[in-house]
């Protein structure tokens, strides 16, 4: 999206929100309500004339019945179009969002954080998507305003004079309070995204929740009520202003009703009975103003994310790499902001060669860089200076992907996804290699692949990471990335991982890059990188270097 076309979308998230939607399927559903509309001017028409004339009262009966069953069966097909499109929005939306997320540069993830996205993809995409299947309403109540008031001009130009200057009135009440409200509609978004982080930690801190009733208590007392009753405080601010907004404009329509009733007398009765009929369409039009604000507030979010998670990399284009024979990372600096710490935390310069056939333990105390330096030979962040080559080709935006595609990796903070997707075999192949590893890493008791499924995640710590191990070694990369794997091994496994599949993987010529704190596995590495303060200052060569296999 250009910079014009965002500063139009800002502007205009409404009518953005319409656009969306399928132009045929939104045409035939704006006809049906305004045909809706038109039959519901048609009545009042109908039964004013009649009251009066008193004439032609058969042929007025018929006009009426046949506005009534109009405006019924327009109001049925319009509402019925315009849930589709309501759900069908919030589908896409939520697809697009997933969508854009999953392309977006890893630190723009990181910085968007899941509660925000979360709290988009529910609450603000069901407000865009109630606001469509409202819509409907909102034309036919808006075109029987419109269409009554036009009757009345031609009825009465005194009173539909008398209208306009009510209608001027009304607006100015409305706009001056409309600021405030969409100040703390505004605010209340912010205290929910607040909110969604707290029931993350309702979820991920359980344990330490339960083990500590204090902290329990003092957690859902000031920081989930806190963001609750926030949110609701100013929301509910946002929705007064408007209920008092809303109910000034019709105390206004009531004076007016009573100053053409009681002060001009019987001549009046006609336009009496236009507003009388006026009250229902404009009061329900009223009362769906505040859900307009809200869902083009919950535009504006959605619009945020979508923005804050656009990748400045160019669509790969090139198939993933199947190998290299060096990757050489040359005076690589990296700088971010640690909150822990409140300063800026900078990596580098960084050189170094990394090559199959060869394991490197990259070690060093917490906090020394180790897993950000990771980040960025996989890939996962750019280095600000710098720069990463791959057989002599230096790596650019465009070939960031192709980069990744050699990398397989285990985090620390990994996630461990129910299926095997992504993973290139057949089914029946995928599910015996699975679980011929799965046996391997003696987990056949707790968990098989079928069809590329997971039968179960609910595993200890350390049993999941030997899943994610399995999976690492089903994608079959050059590149093999580990991330502390060992810690949540009991001293069993932390030996066959040292001593067995990692010379497994080096003699299989692959690269293998682990970080680690397991000092009595040193010898293992071909070279030991050591960091602190984000710099290299040491560099051991453990052992003699392997031939490079061909």
């Amino acid at each position: 999206m250009s910079d014009e076309q965002t500063l139009r979308a800002r502007r205009r998230p409404l009518l953005r929100i319409l656009a969306q939607c399928p132009r045929r399927r939104l045409g035939i559903a704006l006809a049906a309500s305004l045909l809706g509309a038109t039959g519901a001017v048609g009545m009042v028409a109908a039964v004013n004339q009649a009251l009066q004339s008193g004439q032609h009262l058969q042929l007025l009966a018929l006009a009426f019945t046949t506005c009534a069953i109009v405006a019924i069966g327009a109001r049925i097909a319009s509402g019925m179009l315009f849930a589709q499109l309501g759900e069908g929005a919030l589908l896409d939306l939520r697809r697009l969002i997933a969508r854009r997320i999953a392309a977006a540069e890893f630190r723009s993830v990181e910085r968007l954080g899941a509660a925000k996205v979360q709290s988009v993809m529910t609450d603000d995409a069901r407000r865009v998507s109630d606001f469509l299947m409202a819509f409907p309403n909102i034309v036919m109540n808006a075109a029987i305003v419109v269409g009554c008031l036009g009757y009345l001009a031609w009825f009465s130009l005194q009173a539909f004079l008398l209208s306009i200057v009510v209608t001027l009135m009304g607006s100015a009440i409305f706009l001056l309070g409309n600021a405030r409200a969409i100040g703390n509609l505004k605010r209340a978004g912010q205290a929910q995204d607040e909110l969604f982080g707290h029931f993350d930690g309702l979820f991920a801190g359980a344990k330490e929740l339960k083990l500590n009733r204090a902290r329990a208590e003092a957690f859902l007392a000031l920081s989930l009520e806190q963001s609750v009753s926030e949110t609701r405080v100013h929301r509910l601010r946002g929705l007064r202003i408007y209920v008092l907004s809303s109910s000034s404009a019709l105390f206004l329509v009531y004076a007016l009703i009573g100053v053409l009733t009681f002060w001009t007398g019987t001549a009046a009765a006609g336009s009496t009975i236009i507003f009388l009929y006026l009250m229902m369409p404009l009061e329900a039009l009223l009362n769906n103003l505040p859900n307009a604000q809200q869902a083009r507030l919950s535009m504006g979010r959605i619009d945020f994310v979508l923005e804050a998670s656009t990748s400045s990399e160019p669509r790969a284009s090139a198939a993933p790499a199947k190998g290299f024979s060096e990757l050489v990372l040359k005076g690589v600096r990296h700088r971010y902001y640690r909150d822990s710490e409140e300063g800026t935390f900078e990596l580098g310069p960084i050189d170094l060669v990394l090559r199959p056939g060869e394991i490197v333990m990259l070690i060093g105390g917490n906090g020394s860089g180790k897993t950000t330096l990771a980040k960025i030979i996989t890939g996962l962040y750019p280095p600000e200076a710098g720069s990463i080559s791959i057989d002599g080709r230096e790596v650019g935006d465009g070939d960031r992907d192709r980069q990744r595609s050699l990398f397989s990796a285990v985090f620390s903070d990994f996630y461990l996804f129910p299926t095997l997707a992504g993973v290139a075999a057949s089914s029946e192949q995928l599910d015996a290699r699975a679980n011929a590893l799965i046996e391997k890493l003696q987990l056949s008791r707790k968990v098989t692949v079928r069809e590329g499924v997971l039968s179960t995640r609910e595993l200890s710590q350390g049993q999941r990471k030997r899943l994610a191990l399995v999976v690492a070694y089903l994608e079959d990369r050059p590149f093999y990335l580990f991330d502390e794997w060992a810690a949540d091994q009991d001293p069993a496994f932390r030996e066959i991982f040292y001593n067995s599949l990692l010379p497994e993987l080096r003699s299989r010529g692959k690269a293998v890059l682990a970080i680690s704190h397991d000092d009595r596995y040193f010898d293992v590495a071909d070279r030991c990188v050591k960091l602190e303060n984000g710099a290299v200052v040491e560099v051991r060569r453990q052992r003699s270097l392997a031939a490079i296999p061909e």
